[in-house]
């Protein structure tokens, strides 16, 4: 607890570390929170008018991709158990539990593998990585997960021939590949690790004063946050470990409560993320799925999710992520590093959030983050509705204007009730954060 900065990569580079940040409040840091700056309840926040909830709605639901079957029926793997199970590799794709994960599938083993999974538990392991090329003891992240089939469509009317089985899939657990082997028709059979959550209790709960039991919150750690408030967890912390009962300091013990963290998380939002964060949004209200929900709507590096990802602690997840969403100002693209949006123009147009993923009938997967405003795109071909993935929307394709690279598409409305008329969707694959150093005078790219 001593170190308020602990590196996680290998290497020197501090542009590819993570910091845990520091949010503790000093008692008698100028820059805390007044109390009429505070906000009581995560309800009062003010957020933005949602327009088109209905249309979020139909996104979310991937209906692009046709009429399809339900499969019932839930699995869910003990924590830090060791399984077998068959993977299926996304080159590019980091899959966040509580994502939606929808595919296209032409390869016949592939699609037979999937049929056995359907007849079976409905799970499969997803990798973005190749377990067997190279060996995957040199894999610097060996990080996977669980993907759980509900909806699945055979060869459909309107797609081309051996395009057609379709499946969405929600994303369960996080998994560590051990071992893994191909077999002669070409499925990959993994033994993986079912990587647990383990959540720390409140650090001085036993020794606590009995008096203000009454005052206190419960201490399940993750217990739904939407009934705490930023200032009256302050104040119980103030009034329960001023006392000399350890030689840390009241700040120090709010900097590791799960739920204060996971507040201080839900501010930060509000100011950098157009999305609606108060009661009733599409923002997870338990701490754990709200860590997953901030990795999977940052669009990240591969590295730093996969580091995020790699943490078994969610309170030393949302300290590290909350790091992140105060650092990061631009998105820029990959190739050339010119500032193509501003994180405050990101906004949701799904119920899954900003950022969510889609599939196009070949089989390509793209995690797309929207955007209001975009500065050095050009629009590349003309407006286009086949296999939109939102509907009422057409798309065309937008490259970077200095290095003429893929960026992703502008979507614009054919119903002029629509809102927003027009916006943008950005792969991830290809922006990078620009994060702002301690020193405001600098800037370091994550790369």
């Amino acid at each position: 607890m001593e170190n308020n900065q602990i590196e996680l990569g290998d290497g020197d580079d501090s542009s590819g570390s993570l910091s845990y940040h520091d949010i503790s409040d000093h008692e008698d840091d100028s820059s805390e929170l007044s109390e009429d700056e505070q906000i009581n309840n995560i309800d009062d926040i003010p957020v933005p008018e949602e327009d088109n909830a209905e249309g979020e709605n139909l996104v979310g639901d991937h209906l692009y991709l046709g009429a399809m079957e339900e499969v019932r029926g839930r699995t869910l793997l003990d924590e830090d158990s060791i399984v077998e199970m068959p993977v299926v590799v996304q080159d590019g794709l980091i899959c966040v539990p509580g994502q939606i994960l929808p595919l296209t599938i032409s390869h016949p083993h592939i699609i037979a593998m999937m049929r056995q999974v359907i007849e079976g538990n409905h799970i499969f392991g997803i990798l973005s990585f190749r377990p067997f090329e190279p060996h995957i003891n040199n894999a610097k992240y060996k990080i996977g997960a669980t993907a759980e089939i509900y909806e699945y469509g055979e060869e459909a009317e309107g797609f081309e021939s051996g395009f057609g089985f379709r499946i969405k899939a929600r994303i369960r657990q996080r998994i560590k590949v051990i071992q893994a082997r191909r077999q002669i028709d070409g499925i990959i059979i993994a033994r993986v690790q079912i990587l647990p959550e383990m959540e720390v209790s409140d650090s001085l709960y036993c020794c606590r004063s009995y008096s203000i039991d009454k005052h206190r919150l419960s201490p399940a750690t993750s217990s739904n946050i939407s009934i705490a408030s930023l200032l009256s967890k302050k104040r119980i912390y103030d009034l329960q470990y001023k006392i000399p009962y350890s030689i840390w300091p009241s700040w120090v013990h709010r900097s590791y409560d799960l739920q204060f963290v996971a507040q201080r998380v839900l501010l930060e939002l509000r100011t950098s993320i157009f999305v609606d964060v108060g009661s009733g949004s599409i923002v997870p209200r338990n701490p754990i799925d709200l860590s997953y929900w901030v990795i999977q709507n940052l669009p990240l590096d591969d590295d730093l999710r996969l580091q995020l990802l790699s943490i078994n602690n969610p309170n030393q997840r949302l300290r590290a992520e909350l790091s992140v969403l105060q650092r990061c100002e631009f998105l820029c693209c990959r190739e050339c590093d010119y500032a193509v949006a501003r994180q405050t123009d990101v906004f949701a147009m799904s119920k899954e959030g900003p950022q969510g993923v889609y599939v196009n009938p070949f089989g390509h997967v793209h995690e797309t983050v929207t955007v209001h405003r975009v500065d050095g795109l050009s629009v590349t071909t003309p407006p286009s509705t086949e296999f939109s993935w939102f509907p009422g929307y057409a798309w065309s394709i937008v490259e970077c204007s200095y290095c003429h690279s893929h960026m992703g598409w502008l979507f614009t409305a054919n119903d002029r009730h629509l809102q927003p008329a027009s916006f943008w969707g950005l792969c991830r694959r290809s922006l990078k954060p620009r994060l702002k150093a301690n020193d405001e005078s600098e800037f370091v790219v994550v790369v």
